[in-house]
């Protein structure tokens, strides 16, 4: 696979992206580790310039194939993909969870982990199910970290993913007291039961508040950042594009939802979100792209957008 996506392995149905290697069965972290082609290891190496040793900088180098993925300084700590996801493995074993998708993108560089809560939530009758992310970096440029994403049953939309505040977050910096924090991190059932609950209240805040069709372009601009003053056919025309593709999608593709959620700001925002998972181009175009633009790129700054406006829009 080309692009983003290095390497993928998936278990069950078909990852909303349309990518990966399918496995039978459940997987475990090992079995999805080995499935997914990532059970390499990285090390630092030293940085010379000019035949000179430079001290305060080391280079991140895939031991299998000698890839350098970064140089980064002195006190930075690598964690390896076995380590980094062995503290889920409580979780797992105690039959709450399950490995859904694993992979690598950006040639190793980042790394993920896609499990499966075995639980759903309700709005208004549109099932939601829940999952955790935990996914690292090899290059520095992302902690080891946690973070939500549930899942619209009826489409496999992916909602916004980082509703918790940053006290309900995990993150583990790449430092020497970076494993210390790993092993320490085994609350992540109640971590995930506080989130979804308030994932749940704020979602049926949405789903109760109408919102008129003159004010859709407020949520528009809001989401893809003009100003809300700027009418949409005036607005520099590759964004214009995709607000009007979004419009679309409010105003017509209605199927999915019941009748009651129908004009709601839920349905609206959800429109922003299917947008993003399944119209908007990435990098290049390509579909391997969309996974890392969806969870880590524009995707997900439009989400993001799109909801801290629905939620203060509902709230008034």
């Amino acid at each position: 696979m080309p692009a983003d996506i290095e390497k993928m392995a998936y278990a069950g149905d078909v990852p909303w992206h349309g990518l990966g290697k399918k496995v039978e069965g459940l997987m475990t972290a090992e079995e999805a580790i080995k499935a997914a082609e990532m059970d390499w290891e990285v090390g630092l190496e030293p940085v010379t310039v000019r035949g000179l040793i430079q001290s305060d900088y080391k280079a991140i180098v895939r031991q299998s194939d000698h890839s350098v993925f970064a140089i980064v300084g002195n006190r930075y700590q690598p964690i390896q993909n076995k380590d980094a996801f062995r503290f889920f493995d409580t979780v797992i074993g105690g039959g709450y969870a399950y490995y859904e998708t694993c992979g690598s993108l950006n040639g190793g560089r980042r790394i993920w982990m896609l499990a499966n809560l075995k639980d759903s939530l309700s709005v208004k009758g549109d099932e939601v199910k829940k999952y955790v992310v935990l996914s690292n970096s090899h290059d520095g440029s992302l902690a080891l970290q946690m973070f939500w994403t549930p899942i619209r049953v009826v489409c496999s939309n992916t909602l916004q993913a980082a509703l918790n505040s940053a006290a309900e977050k995990f993150y583990a910096r790449h430092t020497f007291r970076a494993l210390e924090k790993i092993d320490k991190a085994k609350e992540i059932l109640g971590i995930a039961n506080r989130f979804y609950g308030d994932f749940k209240e704020k979602m049926e805040m949405l789903a109760i508040k109408q919102l008129p069709a003159a004010d859709v372009p407020l949520l528009l601009a809001a989401a893809f950042g003009t100003h809300d003053a700027i009418p949409i056919e005036d607005v520099y025309n590759p964004v214009k594009i995709q607000m009007q593709k979004v419009e679309e999608l409010i105003t017509v593709d209605r199927n999915e939802f019941a009748p009651e959620l129908h004009g709601t700001v839920y349905e609206a925002y959800n429109a922003v979100v299917k947008f993003t998972d399944y119209y908007r181009q990435y990098r290049g175009g390509k579909p391997d792209n969309r996974l890392n633009g969806v969870w880590f790129g524009g995707g997900n700054v439009i989400k993001n957008r799109a909801l801290n406006w629905s939620l203060n829009y509902a709230g008034k």
